[in-house]
């Protein structure tokens, strides 16, 4: 009974503003500081290295193709791991968004430590396709907020969303098509603010920079266990 209550607060916590708030400030910092940091890759937005791989084969740069190509892959692990390991959790009433933010959290940490100090010989295309998993479990685990869909990884979808929303608004009038535009409009500029901040981050920190993204998933998870 205790677990099916915890599941259940989680799930209302889980859909929170402030927890998509959070996690796309991160995704855009982590896109930010990948593309900044290692020539043009994307942890988060897949859309970016699927296109940079495409163009790398047809100019007959197969080390650049598969410099592009490592990110997918992993990021294809990392949904699979993710619905594994929310069925496993979900059979033994576990609240899976927990365990899942719990698992990026720490993983992402002693990566980015591990990296700093014993593996900085992993060629950059793993060392961001690694990143690649973990925010592969984020985009499939929080993808509503307020009862309504959104992306927390990367915001195409969310611009789509925000202008369809805003064009119903203006044809109806009707007052929940501007409830989901105003959703969009707090989620979609964390994005460019996550790339900015991150942009200034690496300048300073280098790769350490990374564990202010640590930072932004420990509040997530804080809010997750203790809130509601």
């Amino acid at each position: 009974m205790g677990n099916q209550h915890l599941q259940e607060r989680i799930s209302q916590v889980q859909e929170k503003l402030r927890i998509a708030i959070l996690l796309s400030l991160g995704a855009g910092y982590m896109d930010g500081f990948t593309f900044f940091h290692f020539d043009g890759r994307f942890a988060g937005a897949q859309t970016g290295n699927i296109i940079q791989a495409g163009i790398s084969l047809a100019q007959g740069n197969f080390a650049a193709f598969w410099d592009f190509f490592v990110p997918i892959l992993f990021f294809i692990a990392g949904v699979m791991f993710k619905v594994y390991y929310a069925h496993r959790l979900t059979k033994k009433k576990q609240p899976s968004a927990l365990y899942l933010m719990l698992f990026q959290l720490i993983g992402l940490t002693i990566f980015v430590l591990l990296y700093e100090t014993v593996l900085s010989w992993v060629p950059n295309a793993y060392f961001v396709g690694i990143l690649s998993f973990f925010m592969a479990i984020q985009f499939d685990t929080f993808n509503k907020t307020h009862g309504h869909g959104y992306t927390s990884v990367f915001t195409t979808g969310n611009l789509k969303i925000l202008s369809v929303n805003l064009a119903q608004y203006l044809i109806t009038r009707e007052k929940k098509y501007w409830e989901y535009a105003k959703i969009m409009l707090f989620i979609v500029p964390c994005f460019f603010v996550g790339a900015f901040l991150a942009t200034i981050a690496v300048k300073l920190f280098g790769n350490w920079a990374l564990m202010l993204n640590s930072l932004d998933l420990l509040i997530v998870y804080i809010i997750l266990r203790f809130e509601g």
